[in-house]
């Protein structure tokens, strides 16, 4: 008898179980559950993700199964308002199914403890990045060169530090593509690492809830090669000492007798530089497109006074005071140049 006992509850198991997992496999494999990977981290982290997924779609399978077989062939009947008959738990399916969990989060805890080591691994020649959280935008800073830019430029194939502030309420920095996500904590110096292995263009995100113009804190990093960012640190150090040299002759003026702070004409060539360095993660192209979280600046009925008082107060989701005296100047006249 015990043969045909089993067998009678196999077979109806077996076809649940097979039902199952083909659903689940299906919704597990026609969708893309993680972007492609664009770092070293990204690739361990996607890696340890997956067995993680994997794993729960086994317990998933099997648990389900149990469950729908169990709820098909042992419901009460109607109208059945008796206890269930008294039975003994089975101690060693008990056993079983306390172990095999246990010895899986010991695996799990420690790939996930190699994962991280090697994530956080620091490499000698790492470039070290300071990144600015405010709301409602990023900014970012390359130490020792003056350069501050609203676009993170960083090289293919070379360890990138991170050290993520914030200059108001918490934020945090995510780039999917890159795996990686932190807290930007007010007084706080978060570092993370990431070595970029792929080209392109890639969306940083603030995924901490930081405000009315949370939805829309966005920036982007652009991944270059090796010889391009060179190129592109040397013309911006070139910018910085061309934009430096610039606004000192205009305080200069400014402080002429004939002149004073309100009249004296700002600088175009410096504000463009100011305006790529803390406009130009939101207005597009440095606001002459449309497509950023700011809007297109060309062919708006703008004013040099106006543009003045909204860089000041700011508007909607433009924070005010992200730049002040001298720089709002130059600012505000390349924005007049470009209108």
């Amino acid at each position: 008898m015990a043969p045909v006992y089993k067998s009678k509850h196999t077979l109806p198991l077996v076809i649940i179980g097979v039902i199952v997992a083909a659903l689940t496999a299906a919704q597990a494999l026609l969708i893309d559950w993680l972007p492609p990977a664009a770092s070293e981290q990204a690739g361990r982290t996607s890696t340890l993700l997956t067995f993680l997924f994997w794993s729960s779609a086994v317990f998933f399978v099997l648990i389900t199964t149990v469950i729908i077989y169990s709820v098909w062939k042992f419901r009460a009947p109607k109208g059945d308002m008796s206890d269930g008959p008294p039975i003994h738990g089975n101690t060693k399916l008990e056993i079983v199914w306390t172990a095999v969990p246990s010895v899986l989060l010991v695996v799990v805890a420690i790939y996930g403890y190699i994962v991280l080591e090697r994530n956080e691994a620091v490499a000698a020649d790492a470039l070290k990045v300071d990144v600015y959280a405010q709301q409602f935008a990023w900014s970012y800073g390359y130490p020792g060169t003056g350069i501050q830019t609203g676009v993170l430029v960083v090289p293919e194939g070379r360890q990138v530090e991170l050290h993520v502030r914030a200059r108001d309420v918490i934020h945090n920095f995510w780039v999917p593509e890159f795996g990686i996500k932190g807290d930007a904590v007010p007084g706080i110096d978060h570092v993370l690492w990431i070595n970029p292995t792929k080209v392109g263009t890639y969306p940083v995100v603030c995924s901490e809830l930081c405000g009315v113009g949370h939805s829309v804190m966005r920036s982007k990093v652009e991944v270059v090669t090796p010889a391009a960012f060179q190129t592109w640190l040397t013309k911006s150090k070139a910018g910085v000492t061309q934009g430096t040299a610039q606004s000192a002759a205009a305080a200069t003026a400014a402080n002429a007798p004939a002149a004073t702070a309100a009249n004296a004409p700002g600088d175009v060539a410096a504000g463009k530089t100011v305006f790529e360095a803390k406009c130009g993660g939101c207005h597009a192209g440095l606001g002459t497109e449309a497509g950023g979280v700011g809007p297109k600046l060309t062919g708006l009925p703008l004013t040099l006074a106006g543009v003045k008082t909204q860089i000041t107060n700011g508007k909607g989701i433009m924070p005010g005071g992200l730049v002040s005296g001298t720089d709002m100047d130059n600012v505000a006249a390349y924005v007049m140049s470009i209108n």
